[in-house]
């Protein structure tokens, strides 16, 4: 587990979580504080995988992506519209991304300039290094 800061997402309250990401075969999870963040998470859990927005312990959109945590099996339509849910709450929520899932993915993506979100935390890819939260001066 990694825990960092992100800025510039624009999210207000509650917290939004994916298990769809790039690179990467864990959970992503953005929020404003720490329940709300557990809450997405194991919620992600209940649904095998999926993408969970969850504002004041609440479920208040949620995408289930049950085969390997990256695919649905459900209808294109019903897909669209908890995609476009989503994307409407988050903005409600501040989150202004023309597109927030995928911002959200690609945090973990090596095609990330310099920097990318693994487990082990930032790592520099420009010799491999890893970096903490905390940088000595």
């Amino acid at each position: 587990m990694f825990v960092g800061l992100i800025k510039g997402f624009g999210l207000t309250s509650g917290a939004v979580a994916s298990s769809s990401t790039w690179d990467s075969a864990d959970i992503i999870v953005v929020g404003t504080n720490d329940t709300d963040m557990a809450h997405a998470i194991n919620r992600i859990r209940e649904l095998q995988g999926g993408a969970v927005v969850i504002d004041g312990q609440k479920i208040v959109a949620e995408l289930p992506l049950p085969i390997f945590g990256v695919i649905s099996d459900e209808p294109m339509v019903a897909i669209s519209r908890q995609c476009r849910a989503m994307k409407t709450v988050l903005a409600k929520m501040g989150v202004q991304l023309p597109d927030p899932m995928l911002t959200l993915a690609t945090l973990t993506s090596a095609a990330i300039p310099f920097f990318r979100i693994c487990e082990e935390g930032l790592v520099y890819l420009k010799d491999g290094s890893t970096i903490g939260l905390m940088v000595d001066s």
